[in-house]
């Protein structure tokens, strides 16, 4: 019989703003309703028990570090559960991270705010991402609707929710491709340094076109937010960072009537996203994706 704590981390997407954030821009992030679960028991060694696709030295790295960070000196088989794919950037190792450290506070007996949570699991995120900007664990604490601005250091990280009207129903689709966020980013930031000037207008689009995407969420005009969906998804293209394969997605996606479509993340493969009109019209979408060998599920957000 398991003893110890369970703990529950969220999933992400980022609905609008991937790139432009790295460069001062707000991004609108949500959480996802799939989760990564943790369940522990204390042991001799720390060992990650999962059925999913992980790399076992950095989540053990991971433990290590949240661990260190809870002052906590006890050993543990951590299981992880859950329904949140651990691919195509969704923020799986935050919502690790978080899991991990809630199933932590609970076997320990420790009260923590969602705000100590999000900064234990940060630690826990560097052993996946060196640097993490602090967006991804953020969302797995909190989830909701975010409008996220990044500081110089995660401490100056500002973010804001944003009230949903009306709930979103996204299909997320894997292009089969692992995104390497890195590497994209890398390919942005020579892109404006080679060209200052259309650099600074695209960022100037895609600032008016956030404004515009905040209050549609707000008053619930989810057809707006679907254009502006489009709309930043070319910008996306103009920067190079969708690829093949996330084009057909949105292609198909647009096909079949979705209000929307848009890589979600670093691009270069990865997720999409494609906003359905309500729940059964996500099913028929994802199904759609899933016939054309794009791995595909349903999601809502503001439920």
């Amino acid at each position: 019989m398991m003893t110890g704590g369970r703990g529950v981390g969220y999933g992400k997407v980022i609905l609008f703003g991937e790139h432009f954030v790295v460069h001062g821009a707000a991004a609108i992030a949500a959480g996802i309703a799939n989760a990564a679960i943790v369940r522990l028991e204390r042991s001799d060694k720390n060992s990650i028990i999962t059925e999913a696709p992980v790399i076992s030295e950095l989540s053990l790295a991971a433990i290590g570090n949240v661990l260190a960070s809870l002052d906590i000196r006890e050993k543990y088989a951590v299981y992880m559960e859950g329904d949140l794919p651990t691919y195509g950037g969704l923020g799986s190792s935050a919502a690790f991270c978080v899991a991990l450290t809630r199933a932590l506070a609970e076997d320990q007996h420790i009260n923590l705010s969602d705000e100590q949570v999000n900064r234990h699991a940060y630690e826990g995120e560097k052993a996946f991402h060196g640097d993490p900007s602090g967006i991804d664990n953020l969302m797995a604490t909190y989830g909701g609707v975010m409008e996220f601005k990044r500081g110089k250091t995660p401490a100056e990280n500002r973010y804001e929710r944003v009230v949903l009207k009306k709930p979103l129903n996204l299909v997320v689709s894997f292009t089969g491709k692992f995104g390497l966020t890195p590497k994209m980013v890398e390919a942005v930031r020579k892109f404006k340094e080679e060209d200052e000037d259309e650099f600074g207008q695209l960022m100037d689009e895609y600032s008016d076109l956030e404004l515009e995407a905040r209050k549609s969420l707000e008053k619930g005009k989810l057809d707006l937010v679907g254009e502006l969906m489009n709309s930043n998804q070319n910008l996306l293209s103009e920067l190079g960072v969708s690829d093949e394969a996330n084009d057909r997605i949105i292609q198909l996606s647009l096909g079949a009537g979705a209000l929307g479509a848009k890589l979600t993340g670093g691009g270069g493969g990865g997720c999409c996203i494609a906003l359905g009109r309500d729940g059964n019209h996500c099913k028929e979408l994802a199904q759609k994706l899933s016939s054309a060998g794009f791995r595909s599920f349903c999601t809502t957000i503001g439920k």
